[in-house]
């Protein structure tokens, strides 16, 4: 025990709710008038939240089939490093470091900020709600929790996945109460043909694979799973297809209520969904929509930190961040360079 090392300490449950809530960020809440917008129609835009979700989960069995072959952590970095060697590893890891992973932060911590902005009447104090976004739920919480302890940020994570699929179930409820009742004025002429523009497609790809991006993180916490070679294929399938099936039921309610031109109009759909279907709610779902985001910020900072750990280890990146605290047991450098 007293060996300075990664406990593991990742159980399945913790797994789960890691992909859960790396993947339901601000992109299901968001993206849904990107990929109406160029996709063209509402029957598009389902073929398209399917077929990302498809991609995902044959990218999420790819990385489970190479997480329980290639013992180390590290993600995308350590499988490029043992397959095509230390160059292109090397090159990934400052643009993983400099462009990738910075822009995705600053994405989910742009709309943790943007959806508080939302004109809604909330029962906080302005003085409360500025004091819980800047010091509550802000990224230096979320470094220091990280600094200071695997168990609790997973333990934060499997809280802010709970409210994930809360926040999705409050969408997904209303609209198939609808839907059964026959309210289904908006799917007509769903697939239009006139209005498919082929070259905008990609782009339509773009904001639906960017809702579920997250599927790749527990390998980049391999070494600190629980029974990987076991955890990691049943996290990864289930976790995809609850995603999957999550999305595409939000996205049916989404149309269902709000209809097309309200969804491309609309500067968060997630709010205007709930505007119309509930008001006595519209005060809660853009708290649980910025905890969503927040915990997409959690699970990044706790996955990629591994993964400048072990680029260190590897050495290719400085040393010190290659070091762990003696008494938390957490890789507190590379942790406070995030």
């Amino acid at each position: 025990e007293e060996a300075v090392f990664l406990r593991k300490k990742i159980t399945l449950l913790r797994a789960f709710s890691l992909l859960i809530g790396s993947m339901v960020g601000s992109g299901i809440f968001i993206s849904p008038k990107g990929v109406l917008k160029n996709s063209g129609s509402v029957g598009f835009s389902l073929v398209v939240w399917f077929s990302c979700g498809l991609l995902s989960m044959f990218g999420a069995l790819c990385y489970a089939e190479l997480g329980t072959r290639i013992t180390k952590s590290g993600g995308h970095y350590i499988y490029i490093l043992e397959t095509l060697g230390p160059l292109p590893s090397f090159l990934f890891l400052w643009a993983e470091f400099f462009a990738i992973r910075s822009s995705v932060f600053s994405e989910n911590l742009f709309w943790f900020l943007q959806i508080q902005k939302v004109e809604t009447t909330s029962w906080l104090s302005p003085k409360l709600n500025n004091f819980c976004s800047s010091v509550v739920f802000s990224p230096d919480t979320v470094l220091t929790l990280n600094s200071w302890s695997v168990t609790w940020s997973a333990r934060l994570q499997t809280a802010l996945s709970v409210v994930k699929l809360l926040a999705l179930a409050l969408i997904i409820v209303p609209g198939m109460m609808l839907l059964a009742q026959g309210h289904t004025e908006n799917f007509q002429d769903a697939f239009d043909r006139q209005s498919l523009v082929l070259d905008k497609l990609p782009l339509a790809f773009y904001a639906g694979m960017f809702a579920y991006s997250g599927w790749f993180q527990t390998s980049f916490v391999r070494e600190e799973l629980v029974k990987p070679e076991r955890n990691i294929p049943l996290a990864v399938i289930v976790s995809v297809i609850t995603v999957i099936v999550g999305y595409m039921l939000t996205n049916v309610s989404y149309y269902t209520v709000l209809g097309t031109q309200d969804v491309l109009a609309s500067p968060a759909v997630a709010v205007s969904f709930v505007q119309r279907a509930f008001k006595s709610l519209i005060s809660v779902v853009p708290v649980l929509v910025a905890l969503s985001c927040f915990g997409t910020m959690n699970g990044g900072i706790f996955t990629f930190s591994r993964t400048l750990f072990v680029a260190s280890r590897e050495g290719q990146w400085p040393p010190l961040f290659s070091m762990i605290h003696i008494r938390r047991h957490t890789p507190l450098p590379a942790v406070m360079l995030m």
